[in-house]
């Protein structure tokens, strides 16, 4: 009795054993294939069963991809498919890869580029778990509280060959405390909206030029067209990067929230402010649609010079182009009409403007012509025995370069100044109810005027050194309203 009962006890265990190992070598055989992929209705990314043949693989062995090349950390060769396969992060890391150029290509194409793609030759490389991509000890800025957890190598080449890589890292380890809440703070290869923003840069360096990578006019172009492919306005939430839901220090901003007037420390130091130029970016698109938005950012973005500011080079560049091609799609009428209302309801709301909003701008109402004007005040009375006048250069005064360049006239003296226009608010330029003048810094021209040769003495180092100007340039539309 005792033999069977043991016997059967034997039996039970050795079927309840086989039964686990038989499940988990199924459940290891059909592993589902898993990406995240953005789920409208939901407005988030959520699990989606993909096919491998989805996947496009150009390797039987390797994870290689038409134009990407994905390796671990700096590994020489691409990673084993059997690490790939069942791995929902390196999946999603792929596919939205190959969706976010398919989107660009697109753009390509209605732009009307012929025999041109948006990656070079040879394949990207990609690599995960990059172990350098942050460290407090390696990468350190005090101005950004948490740091870069994805990086674009800018595109460059040597002798044919490309060194454009792409960086994902899956967590910011702090010393001694990363065993605690810092320990993972986000794994940007899992997240779609950072794999968007990441190639995005790819785009912005090969047109923008390599320094333009970090900048604020190529962060806020990666940040919109992320935003546009899910056709959502908020970025790095948890509904666009499940990493997210793991850590307290990642804040996600909205771009259809009101953001205030541009500012040049906006370009000059964005980090004070990332949000301007995406959100802007923004309210343009709200305003003409997605596609026309899309195309013509990306015409902006071929046609803008390295260097160039947000405003208002780029501005002036996308209004130039919105008109030409609404001009194609809608006719000439319907192209004025459509480049007006950017103007009226984005730009000059919010402090900048376009050669298309040029009226709407002090330099506008300037005088065509040089001009000369009689100034006889008490001041200057004291040391001119003649009647002094001005010279005025206003064909030289523009918003690209808003400097007016004059002469003070002085019985037989003759003295080169100029006027640096305030240009930390563009609001200044703008024809308003209270814009009663411009005001700025009055200098020599000359190089050495603030220290006159030793041969100039008598009246002309009087004047140097007495002569206190402030200049007015009243507007004859000062209380213009548009």
């Amino acid at each position: 009795m005792k033999l069977n009962r043991m016997k059967k006890r034997i039996f039970g265990f050795s079927s309840v054993f086989l039964f686990l190992i038989t499940t988990n070598l199924i459940g290891v055989s059909q592993v589902d294939d898993q990406v995240l992929d953005w789920e409208p209705l939901q407005k988030q990314f959520v699990p989606k069963k993909i096919t491998r043949e989805e996947l496009n693989l150009k390797s039987t062995s390797h994870y290689v991809l038409e134009n990407f090349s994905i390796h671990s950390q700096f590994e020489k060769d691409p990673i084993l498919l059997e690490q790939v396969y069942g791995n929902q992060k390196l999946l999603t890391l792929g596919y939205q890869l190959q969706k976010i150029e398919s989107r660009f290509n697109q753009i390509y194409k209605q732009a009307g580029f012929k025999n041109v793609t948006t990656t070079p030759k040879q394949k990207i490389i990609i690599r995960v778990d990059a172990p350098y991509v942050y460290s407090p000890l390696l990468y350190y800025d005090p101005k950004v509280k948490l740091k870069n957890t994805a990086l674009t190598i800018p595109p460059s080449e040597i002798q044919g060959k490309w060194n454009n890589e792409m960086w994902f890292a899956p967590k910011w380890d702090f010393p001694i405390v990363d065993r605690f809440v810092f320990d993972r703070i986000i794994d940007t290869a899992a997240c779609p909206d950072s794999i968007y923003h990441e190639y995005t840069h790819l785009i912005t360096g090969k047109y923008l030029g390599n320094n333009a990578i970090g900048r604020s006019l190529a962060e806020g172009i990666s940040d919109y067209y992320a935003a546009s492919m899910i056709d959502y306005p908020e970025l790095y939430s948890h509904k666009t990067c499940e990493g997210v839901k793991r850590q307290l220090l990642v804040s996600s901003f909205r771009l259809d929230r009101e953001i205030g007037f541009y500012d040049s420390i906006t370009e000059s130091d964005f980090k004070k402010n990332f949000t301007f130029i995406p959100s802007i970016l923004w309210k343009y698109r709200s305003l003409v649609g997605k596609e026309l938005a899309d195309l013509t950012i990306f015409q902006a973005i071929t046609k803008t010079n390295v260097g160039d500011r947000f405003f208002p080079e780029f501005t002036n560049t996308l209004s130039n182009s919105l008109y030409l091609e609404s001009k194609k799609q809608l006719g000439e009428a319907k192209a004025k009409e459509l480049v007006n209302q950017v103007e009226t309801e984005i730009w000059i709301p919010r402090g900048i403007f376009s050669s298309f909003g040029y009226q709407k701008s002090v330099f506008s109402i300037f005088p065509r012509k040089n001009l000369r004007q009689t100034n006889a005040d008490s001041k200057t009375f004291e040391f001119c025995q003649n009647q002094n006048e001005f010279e005025f250069f206003w064909q030289d005064v523009n918003v690209n370069d808003p400097t007016l360049r004059f002469y003070w006239k002085c019985n037989q003296v003759k003295l080169p100044l100029m006027i640096q226009f305030d240009q930390t608010d563009s609001r200044n330029y703008l024809i308003s109810s209270n814009l009663l003048s411009l005001n700025g810094k009055m200098k020599f021209a000359s190089p050495n005027a603030c220290n006159p040769k030793v041969k100039r003495i008598g009246i002309d180092e009087k004047l140097y050194s007495r002569a206190r100007l402030n200049i007015q340039l009243r507007t004859k539309n000062a209380t213009k309203r548009y």
